[in-house]
C-alpha cells in the first residue's frame, strides 16, 4: 500500500489550482478554501470529504479532482471513518472519465485499488479474528471499482483463496439482502457477483 500510495503522489504531482469551482449556492458550505490553503498531505478527511461528496455534481472539475486525488485515496483506505462510502470515492473516477486518462495515470489508479483490495482484506480479516465479525471494507472495494468500470474478476478470484475463507462465508450468508445498497446502482458488478456465489467459482 505504501508503494502504491507514494506512487500516486508521484504521477499526480501538482501545484494547487488556483480556485475550485461550483455552484454558487454550495460551494460556500464545501469549505475548498482550505483543501488550496493546506498542504496537501496535511489535508483532513473532514474536509475532503466535503469536496468528494460532491465533486463533479456541485464542486470542482478535472483539475482539483487530479490534485486532490492523492490525499483522498489515502485518507480513503487508510482511515475509513474519515471518508467513508468507498463506493463513491471510486465511483469519482467515472464521473471523471478517468478512463480517458494518461496511461501512466490509469496504471497508477489501477495499481492503487489492486493494493487497496488486498489491504482490506488483510482488515476484514484482522477484524474477524480480534472481534468475531467480518467488516465489509473488501466488498466495500469491489463495489467501488465496479462503479469505476473495472472489471472485477482478478478480485474476485481472490476471494476463493484460503485466506480469505471467512469473508467468502459471509459475504454468501449476506447475499443478497445483505450487501451493500450501493451494488444497486451497478448491476453488472453485482451480476458477476452473484454469479462467483452462486457457481462457487470466479
Amino acid at each position: 500500500m505504501a508503494t502504491a500510495v507514494e506512487k500516486l503522489y508521484d504521477v499526480f504531482s501538482a501545484p494547487p489550482p488556483p480556485v475550485i469551482e461550483g455552484c454558487p449556492c454550495c460551494i460556500d458550505t464545501r469549505g475548498v478554501d482550505v483543501l488550496l490553503s493546506t498542504p496537501l498531505r496535511e489535508l483532513s478527511g473532514h474536509a475532503l470529504w466535503r469536496y468528494i461528496s460532491g465533486a463533479y455534481l456541485t464542486v470542482g472539475g478535472d483539475r482539483d479532482f487530479h490534485y486532490l486525488l492523492p490525499r483522498i485515496f489515502e485518507l480513503a483506505a487508510f482511515s475509513p471513518f474519515e471518508i467513508p462510502d468507498t463506493e463513491i470515492v471510486l465511483g469519482k473516477l467515472e464521473r471523471a472519465r478517468w478512463t480517458t486518462w494518461e496511461t501512466i495515470e490509469k496504471e497508477a489508479v489501477c495499481q492503487f485499488v489492486d493494493a487497496w483490495f488486498d489491504y482490506a482484506i488483510e482488515q476484514d480479516l484482522r477484524d474477524a479474528a480480534e472481534d468475531w465479525l467480518v467488516s465489509s471494507q473488501a466488498e466495500s472495494v469491489l463495489c467501488g471499482a465496479a462503479y469505476a468500470g473495472m472489471p472485477l474478476s482478478g478480485w474476485l478470484a481472490r476471494l476463493f483463496e484460503p485466506r480469505s475463507a471467512p469473508l467468502l462465508a459471509d459475504l454468501i450468508e449476506r447475499y443478497p439482502h445483505g450487501m451493500s445498497a450501493f451494488w444497486e446502482d451497478v448491476p453488472g458488478g453485482f451480476e458477476q457477483l452473484s454469479t462467483l456465489l452462486a457457481q462457487g467459482s470466479a
